[in-house]
């Protein structure tokens, strides 16, 4: 159970960063779903968990593993639509310091995902 309220957790983590520019695109509605569908959510707890994003309070992982997930995370759907703007670097920028990373981890993170898209 533990395992599950902590995805629960990275899930809601993602759709407060998806939201936070206004909308969703269909490209980061279906990494939600893709996520969603993993931790065995049902559409109608996926549309409450949406509908209430502006609601969410980040929460921060207490493992390593878990940190770095959610900020890759949080950087791959930043850049979903190819890029990171500087309103999406700067949210990602707060969440890596809340997670206890340096911004040279960001950096690195946000040109590995660029270099990985690029190919």
């Amino acid at each position: 159970m533990k395992n599950k309220t902590l995805k629960l957790e990275h899930f809601k983590n993602l759709v407060a960063i998806a939201a936070a520019d206004g909308y969703l695109d269909a490209r980061e509605r279906e990494f939600l779903a893709d996520r969603a569908e993993e931790i065995g959510l049902s559409s109608e707890n996926v549309q409450g968990i949406i509908e209430g994003a502006d609601q969410l309070e980040f929460v921060v992982p207490m493992n390593k593993m878990d940190r770095e997930d959610q900020l890759s995370d949080a950087i791959f759907m930043s850049m979903i639509d190819g890029d990171i703007s500087d309103k999406e670097y700067e949210l990602c920028l707060n969440i890596a310091t809340r997670l206890g990373f340096e911004k040279e981890y960001l950096d690195n993170i946000v040109d590995a995902i660029r270099n990985i898209w690029n190919r």
